[in-house]
């Protein structure tokens, strides 16, 4: 056996623990590295996490429901076509649906994109709009002066020897329109085939009854007053009246028209009167060109309003 040289071992020893220092340095490198790469991991999430959490807290979010893909009107919405979605509560419509159970098999109102935001006023139910469903217009109803569009109403009838009924109870006001220059107003809802009848019966006994009224009777809470109960019975007679003679309806609202027009007319002279003028329609009254009717009618009424204040 050749014994190497001392030099030579002392220089392998030295290589050998120069190589474990190595391994043990790099080792060491390699824990602190990985190990400052998750701390910083960690802090940048904290970070991110501080930041979300600030960003809701000043805008604030709230949940709604948006269509998946567009929707045609007259389509029924299933389950599979609205998905939730967040945005900012500042930005959300007041009618926003908000429980999907509220729109699953409602009726799309109209056309509408992707990523709508379903609201009530884009969906009805089959139900709140039947076949028979119209819109219908009418003139000779006596409508309070601080009845609003959309407001809830009963419509009521009432004879000279004091009998009230109900002909229609709760219907929604689609429309209103009260024109300055005579006292006609119009009135739009929307009514059934058998409500349109009703009305046109109760029309027909007010022209035959004289003295008698139709008129609107606003509800003060209709989101608490349950509907009223219809009270009035259509009147065999007249209906058989309209079967024969269909024009029959459009001389009853002539009639009622001109009934209308002559309390309007004695109303403004009674005014008139009051405050020590001349009559305008009556006996005695005073010639107005046509140019200045306009402006004699709202003076009459400005006059009126302040007798009531």
């Amino acid at each position: 056996m050749i014994l190497r040289p001392q030099r030579y071992r002392t220089l392998l020893g030295f290589l050998a623990g120069l190589f474990l220092s190595l391994i043990i340095a790099g080792a060491g490198y390699f824990y602190y590295q990985n190990n400052t790469y998750m701390m910083t991991e960690q802090e940048q999430m904290q970070i991110r996490q501080l930041a979300v959490n600030e960003y809701k807290q000043n805008n604030p979010t709230s949940l709604v429901y948006r269509i998946v893909a567009g929707k045609k009107s007259g389509e029924v919405l299933l389950d599979k076509d609205i998905a939730p979605a967040e945005i900012s509560s500042d930005l959300v419509p007041a009618d926003a649906v908000t429980d999907p159970s509220l729109a699953i098999g409602k009726v799309i109102r109209c056309s509408i994109l992707s990523n709508t935001i379903i609201t009530d006023s884009l969906l009805y139910g089959k139900q709140d709009y039947p076949h028979d469903m119209r819109l219908v217009e009418y003139t000779v109803l006596n409508i309070p002066q601080k009845l609003q569009k959309s407001e809830f109403i009963d419509i009521r009838i009432m004879f000279p020897n004091g009998l009230d009924y109900i002909v229609l109870s709760k219907k929604q006001v689609v429309d209103l329109e009260r024109p300055e220059e005579n006292q006609k107003s119009i009135i739009w809802f929307h009514a059934g085939e058998e409500e349109i009848l009703r009305m046109s019966s109760a029309i027909v006994d007010a022209s035959i009854v004289e003295g008698t009224v139709l008129y609107v009777l606003p509800y003060i809470a209709p989101d608490i007053q349950n509907e009223a109960v219809r009270t009035y019975p259509s009147n065999p007679e007249v209906q058989k009246l309209i079967l024969e003679d269909p024009n029959i309806i459009s001389k009853a609202v002539t009639e009622l028209e001109t009934r209308n027009r002559e309390l309007f007319e004695k109303r403004i002279d009674e005014d008139y009167q009051y405050t020590g003028r001349n009559k305008v329609f009556g006996e005695n009254k005073t010639v107005i060109s046509p140019d200045s009717y306009e402006d004699k009618a709202i003076e009459a009424e400005e006059v009126r309003v302040e007798d009531n204040l």
